[in-house]
């Protein structure tokens, strides 16, 4: 199975924005992105934490 990501087609305009964010933003984003990979793949929505 192959996924459409048409978000990757417009990548941002300044790719250092990654090293303009401190570790706390980061972090965030990985733990994100990790819950919409897992999503993806399970077809169903991780609980949330908050």
């Amino acid at each position: 199975m192959q996924l459409s990501l048409p978000f990757l087609e417009n990548p941002p305009r300044d790719p250092k924005v990654w090293e303009d964010l401190d570790e706390g933003h980061r972090a965030a984003i990985v733990d994100k992105l990790a819950q919409l990979i897992a999503k993806t793949e399970t077809g169903k929505e991780e609980p949330s934490h908050e």
